[in-house]
């Protein structure tokens, strides 16, 4: 069985500004609009790289035990995630930063896996007209809704999703400020779950971590930058991962201390993993281009396996102690 399957969905609303949450008593009826709202969201869910792996982590677990009763029992749906959203509800109504939403909660089918998902849609206003009529006049109007949920077009920002046959997490969170720290409350609060890093903070961590060190030991050299986004770009074309060993040893030669730096600096920032796997969205996210801006607005953005080969660009040191670029071997110049 391929593709995605509701078996069942209810809708909570949780708005701390109301007193209570207000709990769905009965599934959400069955609409075939409503029901590709929600499968369009999850698909998108399973090829988001904010999206980060995560466990419970201990076999005694609120919400982890919500899950198996559903899983064992479909008819506690309702109840169990009634439950869910007053745990969830009594977390927000002391933490005011975090924003009302509506909850969706759904046990669904994606490609003959089970799955209990629990989508957290974030109010956003927006504007709609309204037409307020009298015995005498109608005036048209423009008025700010500030409960508009995300469509079809748009991501959802936070959601959890359980495996039930192994209760893995796949989880999409923000921070928010909790006792004067911004934090993950998903995570440490509502889940008390492990997790580890989503595939776009791998890949922040890669390039921040680059320009970092070019900074401290190159002073910003773009040269030695180009080196290293093509080794990150050719570690990728060749074996469709980030080699981390690939690219600090291309880099930096022989430079054995700076490589350790390089893979410490990693570990620091919780990056720990020396092979990261990289999908079709993640792809896009390497840094293919250098973009050089002068110190007099000037913006030349060229694609980083040019700042390498002396055919293409050339820097050039004059005796007044300012730089030229030049361009070589160019066959058409236009305008955008």
């Amino acid at each position: 069985m391929n593709g995605i399957k509701i078996e069942k969905m209810i809708l909570h609303i949780l708005d701390n500004s109301v007193g209570m949450p207000v709990l769905s008593e009965k599934e959400h009826p069955y609409s075939g609009d409503i029901m590709e709202f929600i499968i369009t969201h999850i698909e998108k869910i399973f090829c988001d790289i904010n999206i980060k792996k995560a466990s419970f982590n201990s076999p005694k677990n609120t919400v982890k035990d919500l899950c198996i009763a559903i899983s064992e029992n479909s008819s506690n749906f309702v109840e169990k995630t009634k439950e869910f959203a007053q745990l969830m509800y009594n977390i927000m109504v002391v933490n005011t930063t975090i924003p009302p939403c509506d909850l969706i909660c759904s046990l669904f089918y994606k490609d003959g896996e089970k799955y209990l998902g629990f989508f957290i849609l974030n109010y956003k206003p927006s504007y709609i007209h309204y037409v307020n009529e009298s015995e005498n006049t109608r005036i048209n109007t423009v008025i700010k809704q500030q409960t508009t949920l995300p469509n079809e077009n748009q991501k959802i920002d936070e959601c959890i999703i359980v495996n039930l046959n192994d209760y893995s997490i796949l989880l999409k969170e923000q921070k928010y400020e909790i006792d004067g720290e911004k934090e993950f409350y998903i995570s440490k609060y509502l889940l008390k779950s492990n997790s580890v890093l989503s595939d776009k903070e791998k890949i922040d961590i890669v390039n921040k971590v680059s320009k970092k060190i070019i900074k401290d030991y190159y002073e910003n050299d773009i040269k030695k930058m180009a080196e290293v986004k093509s080794a990150l770009v050719e570690s990728v074309e060749d074996s469709g991962s980030i080699d981390i060993e690939h690219v600090k040893s291309k880099a930096f030669k022989n430079n054995y201390e700076l490589q350790n730096v390089y893979e410490e600096e990693m570990e620091k920032r919780g990056l720990t993993e020396k092979i990261i796997e990289v999908n079709e969205n993640l792809d896009k996210k390497l840094p293919r281009t250098q973009k050089l801006v002068t110190d007099d607005g000037i913006e030349i953005k060229v694609p980083t396996s040019y700042l390498t080969d002396g055919n293409k660009i050339e820097f050039l040191n004059n005796p007044d102690g300012t730089i030229s670029i030049l361009l070589k071997n160019i066959r058409d110049i236009q305008g955008k």
